[in-house]
């Protein structure tokens, strides 16, 4: 199984290892999605996404499993659009997770357009 070595599991975005892992840059899709926790927000404005205690931002291809992500933390995320494409333009790396995640070191604020909140109870 790949990922797996006797008694050991890698980490494929490096939550569980000191050093970062590198990854090959890529071409994103034009728009990306990143579900967070309402708490979040003035911070996002403020100072863009970043990957807190993770080595990479993460972000979703679609809107159901970025607002899945946001619920892990907030039972009524807010979601948020990337411009990925006008930020790669402008040098933000992307790397590719794989086919739904995206990831990126960070995203500036001025990327980031507030799409919605959960209209969950």
């Amino acid at each position: 199984m790949e990922g797996l070595d006797a008694s050991q599991i890698r980490a494929l975005y490096g939550h569980s290892v000191p050093q970062k892992i590198v990854k090959t840059t890529g071409i994103p899709p034009s728009i990306l999605y990143h579900g967070t926790s309402r708490d979040s927000i003035k911070r996002i404005i403020a100072e863009g996404i970043l990957p807190m205690g993770r080595q990479y931002v993460h972000l979703s291809v679609d809107r159901e499993m970025a607002m899945q992500v946001g619920k892990r933390k907030d039972r009524k995320p807010v979601l948020l659009q990337v411009n990925a494409e006008k930020a790669s333009i402008e040098g933000i790396a992307f790397y590719q997770g794989n086919h739904a995640v995206w990831l990126a070191d960070r995203v500036p604020s001025t990327f980031i357009t507030l799409l919605e909140e959960s209209v969950e109870p």
